[in-house]
């Protein structure tokens, strides 16, 4: 018999005596960190996310969670023997042991044979759910630049989720041509897994004012359970840093170079906005790094209505050049205010 020990409480990172609730919470947590959605292209985070599902599937169901406590790296191989034990379908070994081939009892048993005529339950639809997946909902992330979040867009998305194996119905075994599954034997579709990738193109609004962190609901297109209900996809907006501008909320910071001679005798300077660049007035005795308010030309808030405001950061900027004359004028003005300094031309 072929086997492998494997320390599912480790894995989860809960001790021995960790209630359902905390193994439930240790896997959602986990489960967020590792799920492949998440992590495109990491086959380690991959790896990971199928050795934590393993552990959750054990550990969450109080019979198997029982016999591995019990019979520890042999626990399988156990089971297995009870289900070739005499009596067939009774006492040790019986309906009941049917789950650690990914049936929840006499009831799924039969609704997997012979199809829902036998009424299989939404309850055990879900539990099922929750076993495998925690969720039909599904997180997604999508990245969202400034000018998108301004303006509202529409983008068009290829999301690969893990979903249900229409072949075996999520339980992973393999099945006749007339329904009846096979003892022992893995679907050859998902391979015992129970659930294979879904790829498909989604066209998703964005609207204006989304803020890193936000979310969009595409109801019905996350996850497909066991009874053929659907959740919900969820998109996570997380906002593309901007070269120029710096978002806070709803207002928006940006820092605008002023010559030095406009700072001291004041002037006008162009000030660059979402929307195009506006006219600014600079009073005479601008200080490098003070903030000027541009009130409506920031972000649109996403709730509420109106813009948010933008802040322009002077920057006060000096020639690295200067002609002869620049600098008589410059060592003129320096005496005017006592700090002119000896230099050559």
């Amino acid at each position: 018999m072929d086997f492998k020990y494997k320390d599912y409480y480790a894995i989860l990172g809960v001790p021995r005596n960790a209630t359902e609730k905390e193994i439930k919470q240790a896997y959602r947590r986990l489960a967020r960190k590792y799920h492949p959605d998440v992590n495109p292209g990491d086959k380690s985070a991959e790896e990971k996310f199928k050795e934590i599902s393993e552990a959750y599937e054990v550990l969450s169901d109080p019979e198997k969670r029982a016999k591995y406590d019990q019979y520890g790296e042999m626990w399988k191989y156990y089971s297995e023997q009870q289900q070739q034990q005499p009596g067939g379908f009774s006492g040790g070994g019986g309906w009941q042991d049917l789950r650690d081939f990914g049936f929840g009892g006499l009831g799924d048993l039969f609704a997997t044979l012979f199809g829902d005529a036998f009424g299989r339950s939404r309850t055990a639809e879900a539990d099922f759910d929750t076993v495998f997946g925690a969720s039909l909902d599904v997180e997604y992330p999508i990245e969202v630049s400034l000018e998108e979040a301004y303006t509202g867009a529409t983008k068009t998305l290829s999301v690969t989720l893990q979903d249900t194996c229409p072949q075996c119905g999520g339980t992973g075994a393999a099945r006749t041509r007339s329904g009846y599954f096979t003892m022992g034997q893995v679907c050859s579709n998902c391979h015992g897994r129970g659930t294979v990738p879904r790829s498909k193109r989604l066209e998703v609004r964005i609207p204006a004012g989304v803020q890193d962190g936000s979310k969009i609901r595409l109801a019905g297109e996350g996850l497909t359970g066991r009874g053929g209900q659907r959740g919900d996809l969820y998109l996570i907006i997380r906002m593309r840093p901007h070269p120029t501008f710096e978002r806070k909320g709803d207002d928006v910071y940006v820092d605008v170079d002023i010559p030095y001679t406009t700072a001291a005798l004041g002037g006008e300077v162009r000030v660059p906005t979402l929307k195009g660049s506006v006219t600014m007035k600079v009073p005479a005795g601008t200080q490098s790094g003070q903030v000027f308010r541009l009130a409506g030309q920031g972000m649109p808030r996403l709730k509420g209505g109106g813009y948010g405001d933008l802040y322009a950061r002077a920057r006060i900027t000096v020639p690295r050049r200067l002609t002869t004359r620049e600098r008589e004028l410059l060592q003129q003005l320096a005496q005017l205010h006592g700090t002119a300094t000896t230099t050559r031309v």
